[in-house]
């Protein structure tokens, strides 16, 4: 008799969709957004990174313009080129009366915003600058550490009247006013003078780089360096690109590198003769406040020339 066994109807797994890759040289490429379907800040957003793209900056200095612009972006969610004058006046009491920030820290933020839309300008992503025409907010006068035009000379006059070596401390001088520190300075060897710029090897936080001279620099160093190596022609030495470049001329460490405290003997002595409160380091402060101030030179790039580390804290001590 025979038999019948019932037939089970087996079930057939779903087959998946199709995915499509698209390969581009045996690699699968990114899925870039359609610009339609991004949101008003992602188009924001996207102008702040190519205005980073576009100026190469150093970490720090990105970092810090980002936070800048940030706090625009967090106080409007208007699009970049309908940002009025207006608005730009009422985000800068914003940031005095209800984020309460210092004059200074809102006159940093307000010039971040200026620098980009001076960008957007000469990208032609928009037409007019918003930013034109808001003041910064007038803050109490510190005490200038930055030199005078008119004290530089009275300096330099000083130098050639009362300086037992008037050639090395001209080239001293020049030297500072490039912004060098104290140490900097004397830790210079020949080497690192090519006859246009100084190189700085070694420096506090790390804030080595070439630094470059202007002509009436060049023409003292180029007399002081004439000078050692004359010198050192007339006594059988030799100067090897490891001599220092500044030394000493007391008689307890004649030709040895010049210290701190040489430099430091320097300046009081030209304080004392001139009545200005000369110290090193205000060479710095006047190198600083020239580039931002005189030369009107964005702070990122004054940063870079300076070898200063803190961008906020470079616009706030050289605001205009």
């Amino acid at each position: 008799m025979p038999c019948f066994y019932p037939v089970i109807a087996m079930k057939r797994p779903d087959i998946p969709d199709p995915i499509i890759v698209h390969l581009v040289g045996g690699k699968e490429t990114t899925k870039i957004p359609a610009v339609g379907n991004m949101s008003p800040t992602d188009l924001r957003q996207m102008k702040v990174d190519e205005f980073m793209a576009a100026r190469s900056l150093k970490p720090k200095s990105e970092q810090a313009y980002r936070r800048d612009l940030q706090y625009f972006m967090d106080w409007t969610q208007q699009a970049w080129a309908n940002v009025t004058r207006r608005q730009v006046a009422q985000f800068k009491q914003y940031l005095l009366q209800e984020r309460r920030l210092a004059a200074n820290s809102a006159n940093r933020i307000l010039r971040t915003l200026k620098t980009f839309y001076k960008w957007m300008l000469e990208s032609e992503y928009v037409t007019s600058d918003p930013t034109t025409g808001v003041k910064q907010e007038k803050v109490p006068e510190a005490q200038s550490q930055e030199l005078e035009d008119e004290e530089v000379e009275r300096i330099y006059a000083a130098i050639a009247e009362v300086s037992h070596d008037p050639v090395r401390d001209r080239a001293l001088f020049s030297v500072l006013l490039h912004g060098l520190r104290a140490e900097e300075a004397i830790n210079l060897n020949f080497e690192d003078y090519d006859g246009q710029q100084v190189v700085i090897r070694a420096a506090k936080h790390d804030s080595v780089g070439e630094v470059p001279l202007t002509r009436p620099a060049r023409a003292d160093l180029n007399a002081y360096v004439q000078q050692r190596q004359t010198q050192a022609e007339s006594t059988g030495q030799k100067v090897t690109a490891e001599s220092p470049l500044f030394v000493s001329n007391s008689n307890r460490s004649k030709g040895q590198r010049l210290t701190y405290w040489g430099v430091q003997e320097v300046m009081s002595q030209l304080a004392e003769h001139t009545g200005i409160d000369l110290h090193a380091h205000r060479g710095r402060h006047t190198f600083c406040t020239n580039l931002i101030v005189k030369l009107e030179m964005d702070t990122a790039l004054a940063m870079e020339l300076s070898r200063h580390r803190d961008h906020l804290q470079l616009q706030t001590l050289y605001q205009p």
